[in-house]
């Protein structure tokens, strides 16, 4: 199989947005007045039916000198209100490595808090990354068990001396992967702490609450921030306890029942890779299109 070019990717994600072109956001991680749209390094504190087809990820080139672009999809389903179970898969070319498929991974979410007053939410989660499920380059012979904890914090209840500061939010994310063998053919599998926060300016926040925004396009954007770190905390190998991770600034554009998200990946250190990376996302809020039933909880 080819190994894709980036400009052919950036075609397609763009041609599809075209295609979508639709009116405002309302999308389904919502407290109080705040909308916490999804993100693409650091996972949003809601829960509610959704899919994310595709995520293009365009690498950094790895310290070995390996280039790698995966397109993989995510699918989350509400099993209670507040509570979704997601699957997520895909495959991956490397060069040199060839073609491989993702393992499976599952996670299952639940929205314990929402202060509407304050626009803070939080959730917590399992994660599982199934082994034996992956190809080639991709395969791994043990789970990785993950609990997750996501929070979102609005900026909508400061005062209207500080109303330029109210279409601010935040979101952080942290969780431990947890090997479920700490030796392979004789390689240690280290336990990492995976950690990071979003930075997010709402556009559309801005032109509801603050003033009036009269371009269409630019009243639907939230710039946006990522910053994704990883760190290894236990049974790690010699010389590899180092903090690997990205920055990735970018935008988001919101929609009636979707969104579209590009941001750069750019590398902290010479271990998390070489040069700019980059990722977009096409993410459909199945709550809003079909919301009496896809997009419902299995037990409402």
């Amino acid at each position: 199989m080819l190994f894709p070019t980036w400009r052919s990717v950036a075609r397609a994600i763009f041609g599809v947005a075209a295609a979508l072109w639709l009116s405002p956001a309302f999308a389904h991680a919502v407290c109080g007045d705040r909308i916490f749209p999804a993100t693409l390094g650091i996972d949003d504190p809601g829960v509610g039916d959704e899919l994310a087809l595709p995520t293009l990820t365009w690498q950094p080139q790895g310290s070995d000198g390996t280039r790698e672009f995966d397109a993989t999809f995510s699918w989350t389903k509400t099993i209670l209100p507040g509570l979704g179970l997601s699957f997520s898969d895909g495959g991956a070319w490397l060069r040199p490595g060839g073609y491989g498929w993702q393992a499976l991974d599952t996670e299952l979410k639940y929205n314990f808090m929402c202060l509407a007053q304050h626009e803070f939410m939080a959730s917590a989660g399992f994660d599982v990354s199934w082994g034996r499920t992956g190809t080639a380059a991709q395969y791994s012979p043990f789970n990785t068990y993950s609990p997750i904890l996501d929070v979102g914090k609005g900026f909508g209840d400061l005062p209207a001396s500080l109303n330029i500061l109210r279409p601010l939010a935040i979101t952080a994310e942290i969780s431990e992967a947890i090997p479920g063998q700490s030796w392979t053919d004789g390689s240690q599998n280290p336990t990492t702490l995976n950690w990071g926060f979003t930075l997010q300016y709402s556009l559309p926040y801005y032109n509801s609450h603050i003033g009036q925004i009269d371009n269409d396009f630019l009243r639907r954007l939230v710039p946006v921030t990522e910053f994704a770190f990883s760190t290894p905390i236990a049974n790690v190998p010699s010389g590899s306890l180092i903090t690997t991770g990205t920055i990735q600034p970018g935008v988001i554009y919101e929609a009636d029942t979707w969104q579209l998200a590009v941001e750069a990946l750019i590398p902290i250190n010479s271990a998390s890779g070489r040069n700019v990376g980059a990722v977009a996302e096409l993410h459909f809020f199945l709550d809003d299109i079909f919301p009496n039933s896809l997009g419902k909880p299995l037990f409402p």
